[in-house]
């Protein structure tokens, strides 16, 4: 076993019990770990950003981006975008104060309004996920309330995850040819299929085994957003490679031994976690 290999279990070994946790607390203490992750995730963009030349608000879109799931927590969907609307205009505002003209404000402004609503926006969307969308009751049980909300939460993040590697074993074993060879040239059709396939898969066994009273479309749906979250996941981590690729990194910052940055652990699920609440929201 490698000593990177082994880096990666020991921090998978307690980021997956803490998320599980976190994210079975629910409430505040939920949207804390929200905010966190997307804080980080976003300093990282900074960091990446200021190295190509671009200037951005750092500080304040850290403190964004911790902010937005809590924009959500207070005032639902409608709170999430009334704080995206004000950010729109606070941004542009003070950069103009702040940048000097030949740091290109505005630029400023517009890589930091990006960042803010990439990271915590998106990652916002995990608390209406968390609290069951349309799944879920009104009242009931506390304890199999936040059990339940806890599985729905996972039920992407688990496709993301099975996805991911198959991804990586399929590539390994039958790649060929290159998926987006200008983006990410270790990435291949084959790689992607299989990403496709264990999605499926996942889709239909996760409910079946772990939400059997509270999901039950038909075959058709169940498959749907397998494909929906699982092809998705496939652009957000092509979407991170083509951001390190443009900034001139390997990974996004070496937080996390092993596995580079928050940026890099969460490329999928930024994708797939919105994905799986509008999917839920709009259809089942």
């Amino acid at each position: 076993m490698s000593p990177n290999f082994r880096k990666r279990l020991a921090v998978a070994g307690v980021g997956v019990p803490l998320c599980a946790l976190v994210t079975y607390a629910g409430g505040v203490i939920f949207v804390t770990g929200l905010g966190a992750a997307a804080a980080l995730g976003y300093r990282e963009f900074a960091a990446m950003m200021r190295g190509t030349g671009t200037r951005v608000l750092t500080l304040p879109g850290a403190v964004a981006a911790f902010l937005f799931p809590f924009a959500v927590l207070a005032g639902g969907l409608e709170g999430g975008g009334f704080f995206a609307a004000s950010l729109m205009l606070a941004f542009p505002a003070l950069a103009l104060a702040t940048v000097d003209l030949s740091e290109r404000p505005i630029r400023a402004a517009a890589c930091t309004t990006f960042g803010v609503f990439y990271v915590g926006g998106l990652l916002a969307l995990g608390l209406p996920l968390r609290e069951g969308g349309p799944l879920l009751p009104a009242g009931g049980d506390a304890v199999a309330g936040r059990m339940a909300g806890t599985l729905i939460f996972f039920f992407p993040v688990v496709i993301t995850w099975l996805a991911d590697t198959a991804a990586y074993l399929g590539g390994r074993a039958l790649g060929k040819r290159p998926l987006a060879p200008r983006l990410s040239p270790n990435k291949t059709v084959a790689g992607a299929v299989c990403a496709l396939l264990a999605g499926l898969a996942a889709a239909v066994l996760y409910p079946r085994f772990l939400l059997p009273e509270i999901w039950t479309p038909n075959l058709f749906s169940t498959l749907a957003f397998g494909l929906v979250v699982a092809g998705l996941a496939i652009v957000g981590d092509l979407a991170e490679s083509a951001l390190k690729r443009e900034c001139g990194v390997k990974d996004s910052s070496q937080l996390l031994p092993g596995h580079g940055g928050m940026l890099d652990r969460l490329d999928s699920v930024l994708w797939a976690v919105p994905a799986a609440f509008l999917f839920l929201f709009l259809f089942v």
